[in-house]
């Protein structure tokens, strides 16, 4: 009898001590099934400025090199050649005397295309502009290549034969003093002319060498158009005009076809001259809402406000410049019932 009663005592120990370990396991089993959500505490709002930045907004291109082809330009003068001003490797570009014909000079210019006919007071036309940036950059004429002989591109003709040897008073500028070598500056492979030849309208005064011509630049929509940009290829910068798809400056040209080595192609980058500055936030601070809109938020409750993305980094959104200091709300989608762009907050 006494081994019996031991033994179930000893029973209602065993279980008198099981009965919280079973409790705790439950307990335990009860948390560990809890949503995280549910168990992790409140998500604070985090708030902070947007920061001012420098950026040197850029974009790849594709380049290649272009040569000019043997070329050989012709005079529209009739006489006789007095002098020779160009013999064998002479750069050729606007301004450059070639020869003198009947004691006259006949000068060199550089443009997309040729004068047609001689220029005076009165004409209208892309010809007209030509010779209006031609006498500018003689130094004849300062003002805008608009296409129109007015008084001031008069006045400038009659400084440019007086100076040339084409009369004191002539208001003409004729084809006769000019000779156009294309659109680029080139070489003097060799004269075709000599001193006492007889030459007429449509004679060759010299032969070009093949020669750099241009690089050749393929945008993409991302280039900078709002501001200065230059083209970087290698260690070498150069201006650059958006949209014109060309670097003509022959010291560029040749500075960039160095930097390319053997190959003809290559890529460069063309970035803005002076850093743009920017507002910057982190992107998780940035909300767009249905409608497309896109905006910040100051705090919890206040209202959005609007901002238009320029860009940005890994991160990080950059913004107007004008937004830097204000106050930000980083983690919107964490703390905001209302992410409505432009509406009040809730």
């Amino acid at each position: 009898m006494t081994r019996t009663r031991s033994t179930g005592i000893a029973i209602a120990v065993a279980l008198t001590l099981l009965a919280p370990l079973v409790a705790g396991t439950a307990l335990v089993i009860r948390a560990t099934s809890q949503s995280p959500l549910e168990s992790a505490a409140d998500v604070a709002p985090l708030i902070a400025t947007v920061e001012r930045a420098e950026r040197y907004r850029e974009a790849q291109v594709a380049i290649a090199v272009e040569t000019a082809d043997d070329f050989s330009p012709v005079t529209q003068a009739s006489g006789v050649v007095t002098t020779l001003a160009i013999d064998a490797s002479t750069e050729v570009t606007t301004g450059t005397v070639v020869a003198t014909v009947n004691d006259a000079n006949v000068i060199a210019y550089v443009s997309d295309s040729p004068l047609f006919r001689d220029i005076s007071r009165g004409l209208t036309g892309r010809d007209v502009a030509t010779a209006q940036t031609l006498l500018a950059t003689l130094g004849f004429y300062s003002g805008p290549a608009d296409g129109k002989a007015g008084p001031a591109t008069e006045r400038a003709i009659v400084a440019y034969n007086k100076a040339n040897g084409y009369g004191d008073k002539n208001t003409v500028l004729s084809l006769a003093s000019l000779t156009w070598v294309g659109p680029t500056p080139v070489t003097v492979a060799e004269p075709s002319v000599a001193v006492g030849d007889t030459v007429a309208p449509g004679d060759e005064l010299f032969a070009t060498t093949t020669s750099l011509a241009a690089i050749k630049v393929t945008e993409t929509p991302n280039v900078p158009r709002d501001a200065a940009v230059e083209l970087v290829v290698g260690d070498v910068t150069a201006p650059y005009d958006p949209g014109s798809g060309r670097v003509t400056q022959p010291d560029a040209v040749a500075a960039i076809a160095a930097a390319l080595g053997t190959a003809t192609e290559g890529v460069g980058t063309v970035r803005l001259v002076t850093a743009q500055l920017v507002g910057t936030v982190p992107a998780s601070a940035v909300v767009s809402d249905p409608t497309g809109a896109t905006c910040l938020f100051p705090d919890v409750t206040g209202r959005a406000i609007a901002v238009n993305p320029l860009g940005g980094t890994l991160g990080t959104v950059d913004l107007d410049v004008s937004l830097a200091g204000q106050p930000v709300l980083v983690n919107p989608r964490d703390v905001r019932t209302d992410l409505t762009c432009g509406a009040p907050g809730s």
